[in-house]
């Protein structure tokens, strides 16, 4: 099956609701000279439950005297800023100076077993997974991961970069970690990146985007 029938297939799932509607702004890119934005806090607003734990790693019970787990949608106002980089972080988003010029920038996290925690408190961290944007601005990752789901046969087709199949599939409840995502020139939905490999999968045939926000990239953006 050619790229064009599967592009026919996915704008009719698309029209039924199949895929969940999802068009972020990748096109955002970066000035060449960045600048630290002049900051105390910075606002997170999260895209899942989530709990909240010590510099452990270890699940807390309470926190500020009420159940240690912040609801999906939770805005919170915390310590800390929006800081320039020059290569791409595990998590990382992009911020506009006092001139408009847009940069890309991270705010510190940091890990523990294994997994990345934003202190939001004495003590307290949440996953950066579970947050969806900084001062506004969506939270990106160099890497995710993903459920396999086929839409169409009992197996997922593996593609090339321009969304043609090539000869690997994917059983369905596979998990793949991913670490880019394109938009062929005449496609009509992303396709990811499977790490470490020429695969790419296309969103239609997993079952959610990646967290944090379905932005997944290992390289940054400038002009």
């Amino acid at each position: 099956m050619k790229l064009r029938k599967k592009i026919l297939i996915a704008a009719l799932s698309l029209s039924l609701g199949v895929i969940p509607a999802f068009s972020p702004n990748l096109s955002k890119a970066a000035s060449t000279s960045p600048t630290t934005i002049e900051q105390s806090s910075v606002k997170l607003k999260l895209n899942h439950n989530s709990y909240v734990y010590n510099n452990k790693g270890k699940r807390l019970k309470y926190y500020k005297g009420k159940k240690a787990l912040l609801k999906k949608s939770t805005r919170l106002t915390i310590k800390g800023k929006v800081e320039p980089i020059t290569k791409v972080k595990r998590y990382y988003t992009y911020y506009s100076d006092t001139n408009g010029n847009d940069h890309p920038g991270w705010l510190p996290y940091k890990k523990i077993k294994g997994n990345y925690y934003y202190k939001i408190g004495t003590n307290a961290y949440i996953k950066c997974i579970n947050v969806s944007k900084i001062n506004n601005e969506e939270l990106q990752a160099s890497q995710g991961t993903v459920i396999v789901k086929p839409f169409l046969e009992k197996e997922a087709h593996a593609t090339d970069k321009n969304g043609y199949f090539i000869n690997k599939t994917f059983k369905a409840g596979t998990k793949l970690v991913v670490d880019d995502r394109i938009m062929p020139q005449d496609g009509q939905f992303y396709y990811y990146h499977v790490k470490g490999t020429n695969y790419w999968i296309g969103a239609i045939d997993i079952k959610a985007y990646p967290r944090p926000n379905g932005l997944i990239s290992n390289h940054l953006l400038f002009i």
